[in-house]
């Protein structure tokens, strides 16, 4: 049976699916089951990243989005510490839609998640102020490492950054992480910028 795909990723209507939302729809029962496996298995802490809520919010409906988040999540909901985490990919290093996160937001406060993550160091810290809206609902995890950067950040950077989210949230609705996963980040880079995020946060929370 033809699959939706050609072979450069793209997505393309077929007798099967006619669109994404159909494509999505088959998908979901499998991801749902993955996580209720996950859970069943003992595992305590799951983060669903689906970079296409964050890349196409701007033109769909965001509280489509919502639906299908909490369908997907439904049977694990208060049985693990569950979040998500709101980048805006890194097809070839390039995001593929606007990186703002006002189109998505109050509707994704209705996720039924315990915590957000979202990139900020990757834009110099635009929209920071989302995080108080979080906060009121949920945890805001905040990306204070630029994972496409080769600047290593300091711990002073990192604590400087700290203190810049307790103006908006209080520090018990607060983590920090780095902006999204570091595997396309080289090896000697990663290990110095994780190593000087905990020295950093660690300094700032000192300081508190």
């Amino acid at each position: 049976m033809p699959g939706p795909y050609t072979l450069s990723g793209r997505l393309l209507p077929n007798d099967q699916y006619k669109n994404r939302w159909e494509l999505t729809e088959s998908l979901l029962p499998l991801v749902r089951a993955e996580l209720e496996a996950l859970v069943r298995a003992g595992c305590t802490e799951i983060c669903v990243d689906e970079p296409s809520m964050s890349c196409y919010a701007h033109r769909e409906d965001p509280k489509r989005f919502v639906n299908i988040f909490n369908r997907t999540v439904e049977a694990v909901v208060g049985k693990c510490h569950l979040s998500t985490h709101l980048c805006f990919g890194n097809y070839k290093g390039r995001a593929v839609g606007p990186r703002r996160y006002a189109p998505m937001f109050p509707a994704f406060l209705d996720m039924h998640l315990d915590e957000i993550h979202v990139e900020m160091a990757s834009r110099e810290f635009a929209e920071l102020e989302v995080i108080a809206e979080i906060a009121k609902r949920h945890t805001a995890a905040v990306g204070i490492v630029d994972v496409k950067s080769y600047y290593i950040e300091t711990p002073e950077d990192i604590a400087t950054r700290v203190r810049a989210c307790l103006t908006h949230a209080p520090p018990e609705k607060l983590a920090f992480a780095p902006d999204c996963g570091l595997s396309q980040t080289a090896r000697w880079a990663a290990k110095q910028k994780l190593g000087n995020m905990v020295a950093g946060v660690a300094k700032a929370r000192a300081s508190i």
